[in-house]
């Protein structure tokens, strides 16, 4: 008898139903305009693939946050989330690149701002004493 419960108790499983639904939701509006373009398909699947593994890691961490609560496994949890935004306004960049600014930033620049609140919320998981 199916569970939906056993989906996220292996880890396995867990990520390759996230890459899947990810590949799924995400075939059509960006993999699909550019099929014929290896190099620049190869780049959008590059940072799909860190979206889904940055999932995969958000969960994982969130799971054992619930488990522990810690604020050491709060803040890595953050920092993959964020990591997500950071990965998806790359996403963004590679697939249409100079389209789409956020105010006068470009998608690129807002990624890197992301990724430095990342690093940010990594150092404060790993400097804090708990």
């Amino acid at each position: 008898m199916f569970r939906p419960q056993t989906l996220i108790e292996t880890k396995s499983t867990l990520l390759s139903v996230i890459i899947f639904a990810l590949v799924a939701a995400l075939s059509i509006p960006v993999i699909l305009p550019h099929i014929f373009q290896q190099y620049e398909l190869f780049h959008i699947l590059l940072h799909i693939s860190g979206i889904g593994f940055a999932s995969f890691l958000t969960i994982v961490a969130a799971m054992a946050y619930h488990k522990v609560k810690t604020r050491r496994l709060l803040f890595t949890a953050v920092a993959f989330g964020t990591f997500i935004l950071s990965e998806v306004f790359d996403l963004i960049d590679a697939a249409w690149q100079s389209k789409y600014y956020f105010w006068s930033f470009s998608s690129s620049e807002v990624a890197h701002l992301i990724m430095f609140f990342t690093l940010l919320m990594f150092a404060l998981s790993v400097f804090r004493r708990d």
